[in-house]
């Protein structure tokens, strides 16, 4: 990641509200002057179009964060006007899962679906190298993003040409805003504010972690404050925990409502017809309990289902037959890379569904803590109506809730985060 001045890390002062304006109003006039483009798909008609005198063999797309890569279609016209890419042979930094299929020809294809032409693992400076074959007169790149919040993940686009892969050449920098003009003598914050700005999320999430350790919790507070002024009007918001998200503060009612529609659907689905007891949890247990809707800053569903095999075999095979289970009603399931399942409905809603079991008389819930809360306290499961759909909740939520968000989990803390650390010490064994 570009940052054109390290600037030297203190013990931080006490907040000073107005300064923190100052330094939005600072970094809003420098985007201004010095905007990111804010390209996506051929649905959205505004693919990244840029004209170049560049003579090269070889074209690299790369990504100046730590992200996974992923783009549409990628373009490149010579001279004539003709589209020189299709059938070229690529060179990528990594497949994501291994899968030869994501290693960048799907991109020179053309769908232009909104879907991914390529995908690399999630990684430092992702790349994608284009060959040409033979050195030849450039003239314009079009680049075609994923359609959806994915977006954002290629915002730092960097393009360049080479005659041999060993000297490159400048043809387009997405990211030129943070190095150009007076972005040098930033301050910290406002470099963390600049970066917000373009949708990269790392600076400001580390700063509000050192305020947060060293105790300052107002001057956090008023920098995801102003974080998320800085961004609303692309639709987004920081969760300290998720990055860039859109919340359901910036959805509508009708797409929270559709939200409520689906998650009660895949619960009915696994209680009723699969037969396993599965309720919401996490973030969304917390919303509908406290204040009987999701969280607004939230942005995504949660559901744990609790098993009843005894042992760590029994528990990650039944996990596989109830992805199936749901992927046989339309769902499209996923490992997350961590130790639960991405699950998107047939309408587009996604849900993280987290596994539990139950063990000496406790239920372990992936990944609130294993031995901690009795059975009782989640079985038999109970039915609330929300928004005009049934939810399942466990018996006894408080318990539950105390574990995950602390013993004042009725008073809402945006700046709150989870330990991740122990949750994976605790749940090893499904990790994927």
């Amino acid at each position: 990641m570009f940052q054109k001045k390290k600037q030297k890390q203190s013990k931080s002062q006490p907040c000073d509200s107005s300064k923190l304006e100052c330094s939005l109003a600072k970094v809003r006039e420098h985007l201004t002057s010095h905007p990111v483009v804010h390209f996506k798909g051929a649905k959205s008609d505004s693919p990244l179009r840029i004209t170049t005198d560049n003579k090269g063999r070889f074209v690299r797309f790369s990504l100046q964060a730590e992200v996974s890569f992923h783009l549409d279609t990628i373009e490149i016209f010579n001279k004539a006007g003709r589209n020189i890419a299709p059938n070229k042979r690529t060179i990528i930094s990594s497949c994501y899962d291994d899968d030869d299929k994501y290693d960048g020809r799907g991109a020179l294809v053309g769908k232009k679906n909104g879907g991914c032409g390529f995908h690399t693992k999630r990684e430092r400076n992702p790349w994608l190298v284009v060959d040409l074959g033979t050195i030849r007169n450039l003239a314009e790149v079009i680049v075609y993003n994923r359609e959806g919040n994915f977006y954002t993940r290629a915002l730092s686009l960097k393009i360049e040409s080479s005659r041999d892969l060993h000297e490159w050449q400048p043809i387009y920098d997405n990211w030129e805003c943070l190095k150009a003009g007076d972005a040098e003598g930033f301050s910290e914050q406002e470099q963390a504010l600049l970066f917000a700005g373009v949708l990269e999320a790392d600076p400001v999430r580390k700063l509000l972690k050192r305020y947060k350790s060293e105790g300052d919790l107002k001057r956090a507070a008023n920098l995801l404050e102003l974080t998320n002024e800085l961004v609303k009007d692309k639709g987004f918001a920081l969760a300290p925990q998720h990055g860039f998200t859109r919340p359901f503060d910036l959805s509508s009612e009708k797409e929270k409502n559709k939200t409520y529609k689906e998650l009660a659907q895949v619960l009915q689905w696994l209680n009723e017809d699969y037969g396993i007891p599965a309720f919401i949890s996490s973030g969304t247990l917390l919303g509908i309990v406290r204040e009987g809707k999701f969280i607004g800053h939230d942005d995504d569903v949660d559901i744990c289902y609790v098993s009843s095999k005894t042992t760590e075999q029994e528990i990650l095979s039944e996990r596989l037959e109830i992805m199936a289970f749901l992927q046989s009603k339309g769902c499209k399931t996923a490992p997350s890379g961590i130790a639960h399942y991405w699950c998107t409905t047939p309408h587009g809603v996604s849900m993280d569904i987290f596994s539990g079991f139950m063990e000496d008389g406790f239920c372990s819930m992936n990944p609130i803590s294993r031995k901690e809360v009795v059975v009782e306290s989640v079985l038999p499961l109970k039915t609330q109506v929300v928004k005009g759909v049934t939810l399942y909740l466990p018996q006894d939520p408080e318990p539950l809730l105390v574990l995950n968000y602390g013993p004042s989990w009725r008073t809402p803390d945006p700046l709150w985060s989870f330990d991740w650390g122990k949750a994976k010490r605790d749940f090893k064994f499904l990790y994927f």
